[in-house]
């Protein structure tokens, strides 16, 4: 079935495409309509009637002159297709517009960008990127709008040097000079490059490149969490425990949706200073954070870490219930009960606890199909933490699900 949207659009565009033809005629005192035009306006519709929609944009194409007052048209029809997941017609019909030899400069650069949108629709970003490169260095009016095209094809591609330059070149031109909140974005969005760039030296064992970008980041935005772990852990992994504490403790106060993320690196740290005293301090902690900031996650990490040492301290054991207990009365949850659970299990009977390992894994299974965060953007869910929503490509958006389920 053709869309109708696309069949309103095409009919219109070749009645506009008849009409101005018209008028062209009779503002030059011209005879009778050409036939030529007349019989490609009719065939146009043709092909729509009997659904052919190919034949039909290539109707419209050829029946509707390119000037300044069509131009519109044409490329609406092409945004069309593009947005309908037609990308080869959307893709014919802008190189049908450069092939027009009548066509403005300005014009041209406007087709280009609209054929590079095609191309990255198409996943052919070599071709758009070579686009928007030209548009780049030929039209002033458009330059901002290819930038902004052109690094989503290098985020897109991983090249993150390249993205760099782009965005710094966005924040110095005048596309983003009225849009405040938008700098802001893109000054975050070169920390994750910063940050991007990091982690593939980290892969390849190289130390000392890695803390340069880290420091470049926090240089870009110093409140930024990701860097901040990145360079705890770091920090962790040179013995500088004292720096990676303040670093994350740092980072936590900022940020204090994202403490369980930061959490094993700081309990590394706390316990590389001190194994006993370290232990203490950074229960101490992580209590008097999760009293202001709930978080179930950080909470049984803890508790976790108070059940091993329980092996040797058979005191933590009480601690490790208590602890968890006490919170559970404020904010129930099923990863919490859960873990009362599986402490009970080992004091019950067999018969008894035989019933609770069936309702154990109960509350396994429901657990086990939760989402841990979702994108405040587009509402993507997943299960674990992306710097960047795989959805709708937007940086620090995933936000930790708060509820009885999730956390």
């Amino acid at each position: 079935m053709v869309d109708i949207a696309l069949i309103v659009l095409v009919t219109i565009a070749i009645a506009i495409g008849y009409f101005l033809g018209r008028r062209s005629i009779k503002k030059h005192g011209l005879g009778a309509f050409p036939l030529s035009l007349n019989k490609t306006y009719f065939q146009g519709l043709n092909y729509l009637l009997n659904e052919q929609p190919d034949k039909a944009v290539d109707a419209f194409v050829e029946s509707l002159d390119v000037n300044a007052n069509t131009l519109e048209t044409h490329l609406a029809l092409g945004k069309l297709m593009r947005k309908q997941g037609q990308v080869d017609r959307a893709i014919r019909i802008h190189q049908n517009l450069l092939a027009r030899p009548q066509l403005e400069v300005e014009h041209q650069h406007q087709v280009h960008l609209e054929l590079a949108r095609d191309f990255m629709a198409a996943g052919l970003l070599d071709r758009a990127e070579m686009l928007l490169k030209e548009v780049i260095a030929e039209s002033t009016v458009l330059r901002g709008i290819a930038q902004r095209y052109l690094l989503d094809i290098f985020q897109d591609e991983r090249e993150w040097s390249d993205a760099i330059e782009v965005a710094e070149a966005l924040i110095a031109g005048r596309y983003l000079k009225s849009a405040p909140e938008k700098r802001r974005v893109m000054v975050q969005m070169i920390t994750h490059f910063y940050c991007e760039l990091a982690e593939e030296s980290l892969q390849k064992n190289d130390v000392v490149i890695a803390k340069k970008y880290l420091d470049k980041a926090l240089l870009s935005d110093k409140d930024s969490i990701r860097a901040a772990l990145l360079i705890g852990a770091l920090e962790n992994q040179n013995g500088r425990h004292k720096q990676a504490i303040k670093v994350l403790t740092r980072a936590i106060t900022q940020n204090p949706s994202l403490f369980s993320e930061c959490l094993p690196e700081l309990y590394k740290a706390y316990i590389g200073l001190d194994a006993v005293s370290g232990f203490n301090q950074v229960l101490a902690y992580v209590e008097s954070q999760v009293a202001q900031h709930p978080s179930t996650t950080a909470l049984l990490f803890m508790v976790d870490q108070l059940l091993i040492r329980a092996e040797t301290e058979p005191s933590r054991q009480k601690q490790a219930q208590d602890m968890l207990s006490h919170y559970l009365r404020e904010h129930p949850s099923l990863a919490g009960l859960n873990k009362v659970i599986a402490l009970q299990i080992p004091h019950l009977s067999s018969d008894i606890a035989s019933e609770v390992t069936s309702l154990q894994s109960l509350v396994q299974r429901v657990l086990k199909k939760r989402f841990n965060y979702q994108c405040s953007s587009c509402g993507f869910s997943g299960r674990q933490l992306h710097w960047r929503c795989p959805s709708c490509k937007g940086w620090d958006q995933m936000e930790r699900v708060k509820g009885v389920e999730a956390d």
